[in-house]
């Protein structure tokens, strides 16, 4: 493998992503999607008041955090009994916190915390009161998982149903960082590899000292710098401080390595522009496909069809890293169908892009 050849392609293709206005608007969607996404409904309620009714007998810390915020307003209340009423009523929601809550969390325990939501307040402000109550939760104490969160409902509208933990915000977050892998990954990388060929430039560098792996390598870096460049702006969009960060960079990079992979067969495979933006439509569809199932719930008759797609084991360790609740067994296993599937899609990527020369 030359190195420099590997460098000099990544180099010329990380400039030429850019220059390519429909290749920048690719990589750029995810991103504004984000922030559309926080516009209609704001996460952090800087424009929101938040009422929350609170039953601390025990003093708890995590209210002293709400009291210090200036868009709460906490309305305590003399027993637990009355904060679903009150929730209903008069608030967003409602904290029914143990006594020796603190001690309990410090001790790592696990102490459980119940949360009440009212369905009747909107989208935005019950988007900003899980995102607050996940964030002062995990700022309690350094560890995995602080406490058991409880989720129950009250006011509920039709079709809803009571939830065990908080899922919808860590969803679209992690559907949106697969939109960014498959973008850079299945849209990117083919593109770039398929206008080569129609200006006869990827001939050119397989008759110089440029080997077909040394063209794989450098569409690969190329890929994965924009995938993961675009899953950090993500994370920090989010404001995503919670969660186990390594065991997430690592799923992320070998998602990333998967989708990549899939661009360069894509390019190996088709020879003009035309056929790489049908079919990459197609491919992208595929692959964002367990997101959707995984936003809208368990659909049982769907359920053995995503396991088909390796995306769907991305999807679901993304899912326990960025809650901080993994499990090793289950980690590995969804991680080690990534990396087979990984495996076989670069080989199958060599041998076509060795036809090249032929």
């Amino acid at each position: 493998m030359n190195t420099r050849a590997t460098l000099t392609i990544a180099c010329k293709d990380l400039l030429d992503a850019v220059r390519n206005l429909y290749i920048l608007f690719g990589l750029t969607l995810p991103l504004g999607l984000a922030l559309l996404f926080r516009l209609m409904f704001p996460t952090d309620g800087d424009d929101l008041t938040l009422k929350i009714v609170v039953w601390d007998p025990g003093n708890s810390q995590l209210v002293a955090y709400f009291r210090s915020i200036q868009q709460v307003q906490v309305l305590e209340v003399h027993s637990a009994e009355q904060v679903p009423e009150e929730v209903e009523s008069k608030a967003v929601g409602g904290l029914v916190i143990p006594d020796g809550f603190d001690t309990a969390a410090k001790a790592g325990e696990q102490p459980e915390l119940i949360v009440y939501i009212n369905q009747r307040q909107g989208g935005g402000a019950i988007s900003a009161f899980q995102r607050l109550i996940e964030q002062q939760i995990w700022s309690l104490v350094d560890q995995e998982i602080p406490a058991h969160i409880v989720l129950k409902q009250v006011a509920t509208l039709p079709g809803t149903q009571d939830q065990q933990e908080f899922h919808m915000e860590r969803f679209l977050l992690i559907m949106l960082l697969l939109l960014a892998l498959v973008m850079a990954g299945s849209f990117m990388v083919p593109t770039l590899l398929v206008e080569e060929k129609e200006k006869h430039t990827l001939e050119v560098l397989l008759a110089a000292p440029a080997s077909p792996l040394d063209v794989v390598a450098g569409k690969a870096i190329t890929g994965m710098v924009y995938s993961l460049l675009g899953a950090g702006i993500l994370l920090a969009l989010h404001r995503s401080w919670s969660g186990d960060w390594l065991l997430t960079l690592t799923t992320l990079s070998i998602g990333a390595l998967f989708t990549v992979g899939v661009g360069l067969l894509m390019g190996a495979l088709f020879h003009n522009t035309n056929q790489v933006n049908t079919w990459s439509s197609l491919v992208m569809l595929l692959l964002l496909f367990p997101s959707w199932i995984s936003a809208s719930g368990p659909i049982p008759s769907l359920e053995m069809i995503v396991r088909f797609i390796p995306t769907h084991y991305l999807m679901r360790a993304l899912q326990h890293t960025l809650a901080g609740d993994v499990q090793a067994s289950l980690l590995i296993s969804d991680l080690s169908v990534l990396l087979g599937c990984v495996l076989v899609v670069f080989t199958v990527v060599i041998w076509a892009t060795g036809r090249e020369r032929s």
